[in-house]
């Protein structure tokens, strides 16, 4: 099942999770920096009013940036607004730089870490999706973690995914044979330095990465300001280990990124 698909909250879009607790992140920042600028204020009162209110609409300007990004963030979840790419490229950063206090304030309320990942992950796919243009299938990148192969297999598909022989045991052949159709390069890692180096060396226009909440989170913070759509594995043999992918899910993906 996609993990797209949720219901649409009526104010807060189809992301309500992080877009809750962002509110809550933004909401606290406020008060600590109004509290702030009132214990400041006899201080620089005695400098001069000039001065006094220089420092104080200073002091504003960062939580003014957190409500305009968050607005930002809420109009483009909800369709209403497309967001030009050097602007969604900011907010993204933006978004991935609050993520830890995101998370402790998830913790909270009972929300754990995987799924306020996941609630992350949807809006920035999401948000990709919906403002990227069309992408060269030769530029288009699929990357996915080496977990998916079988664990017992012998055949090393992490120096060359055409090492597989599609015996259909796993995923990976089924990869592979979507990577040919679309045409774009296909790669299998170990791990985050090996796919940063595949990275740097194939230098995709963006990316459509398999692997965990927290893989796929720490992943398209590393490639910044490399767009990524990140698919979420299936785990039933537990993490890192026999794991699967909507292939799907991963095919509606690609003709999104190279059709438009």
């Amino acid at each position: 099942m996609r993990n797209q698909e949720q219901n649409e909250h009526p104010v807060l879009g189809r992301y309500p999770l992080y877009f809750k607790l962002t509110f809550a992140v933004f909401a606290a920042i406020t008060l600590i920096w109004a509290a702030l600028a009132y214990l400041l204020w006899p201080g620089l009162h005695r400098l001069g009013l000039p001065i006094a209110y220089g420092v104080e609409v200073l002091l504003g300007i960062f939580p003014l940036l957190c409500w305009i990004m968050w607005g930002s963030m809420l109009l483009a979840s909800t369709n209403h607004w497309r967001i030009h790419p050097i602007w969604l490229r900011i907010s993204n950063r933006w978004l991935y730089a609050f993520f830890p206090l995101v998370i402790l304030a998830g913790k909270t309320v009972g929300a754990s870490k995987d799924k306020v990942s996941q609630s992350l992950i949807d809006l920035i796919n999401h948000l990709v999706e919906l403002n990227l243009y069309k992408v060269p299938a030769d530029r288009l990148l699929l990357l996915t973690p080496h977990c998916l192969q079988k664990s017992d297999c012998v055949h090393k598909v992490t120096t060359d995914v055409h090492n597989c022989k599609r015996c259909g045991r796993c995923q990976v052949g089924t990869l592979l044979d979507i990577a040919d159709t679309y045409g774009c390069k296909f790669v299998v890692v170990t791990g985050g330095t090996l796919a940063r180096l595949m990275i740097k060396n194939i230098r995709p226009k963006a990316i459509v990465a398999i692997a965990c909440e927290r893989d796929l989170v720490s992943g398209m913070n590393d490639v910044f300001p490399i767009p990524v759509v990140g698919v979420l594995n299936e785990r039933p043999c537990g993490p890192c280990c026999n794991t699967r992918v909507d292939t799907d899910r991963i095919k509606e993906v690609m003709e999104k990124l190279i059709n438009g």
